[in-house]
């Protein structure tokens, strides 16, 4: 019973964010009803119409040369199927003024074509809805469609990617293991911040499950040592794992106090 309720409140959660629950939603956001209007109008070769649309902050040397590259690489036919890819807004107060707010979103969608041929189209844009202005606008085709490229599995993948299937593992498993011997030690003080430090990960070890590149940053933290995300519904999947520097501190002074222990008796 307790499971349904979590997936209630993370269902309510995320509505009240805003976020599209499902295609239907999606297909009724602002954002994309003006990115598929935009496309519209690049099939039709309404350039003008395009360009007349962009942020003043674009700095694109040919708008029109640019456009009509654009406009090359997208089908002639009607689209078979349209698919969510990525979508969010943010909102951020004036530095000068606590008053105004400027908007800002990213949204983009898989055109599928018969034959079959893809297309992934995406724009940046701000401003509120029906005033948008466009930041960035493009058009890239795709072998195959985003679900199967960017799926998770490790077919055709390196042994680099079978480790961070372990890693991750591994430093989560460390992790839990010393949260629970942490919360089982009698007499331990400060038991609170143990518990929390035990469950920390610091640096972080990230990696792109599609194209294999690998980020190493240091000055991070990763809850229980291990994380796994992706861009969108259909982005590759990043899979990042923590050294359990916690959970290793708490271990070795548990075995050190255990050790002194047995050499006092």
């Amino acid at each position: 019973m307790r499971i349904y309720s979590i997936i209630a409140l993370v269902a309510f959660f995320l509505q009240g964010c805003g976020i599209p629950q499902s295609h239907a939603e999606f297909d009724k956001t602002p954002e994309a009803e003006f990115l598929k209007a935009t496309i519209n109008k690049l099939v039709d070769r309404q350039y003008t119409a395009i360009e007349s649309l962009m942020d003043a902050r674009v700095q694109q040397s040919d708008i029109r040369g640019a456009l009509e590259q654009l406009g090359s690489i997208v089908p002639g036919e009607t689209p078979t199927h349209l698919e969510p890819v990525a979508w969010n807004f943010v909102k951020t107060a004036s530095t000068m003024s606590g008053s105004t707010t400027s908007r800002s979103a990213n949204v983009a969608i898989e055109y599928t074509y018969p034959g079959p041929k893809w297309v992934v189209a995406s724009a940046s844009l701000s401003g509120e809805p029906g005033q948008f202005r466009i930041v960035s606008f493009n058009v890239e085709p795709l072998s195959a469609p985003l679900s199967e490229l960017n799926a998770f599995t490790l077919k055709g993948k390196s042994p680099t990617h079978v480790l961070f299937v372990l890693f991750p593992a591994i430093a989560c498993a460390i992790s839990v293991y010393a949260f629970v011997r942490c919360l089982r030690t009698k007499g331990l003080k400060r038991k609170w911040l143990w518990s929390i430090f035990t469950l920390v990960g610091f640096g972080a070890f990230s990696l792109n499950w599609t194209n294999g590149e690998l980020i190493i940053s240091f000055l991070h933290f990763n809850f229980l040592s291990a994380a796994f995300m992706r861009s969108g519904w259909l982005g590759p999947w990043v899979i990042t794992f923590s050294i359990p520097v916690g959970a290793l501190v708490f271990l070795w002074k548990q075995r050190t106090s255990a050790n002194h222990s047995a050499a006092v008796v």
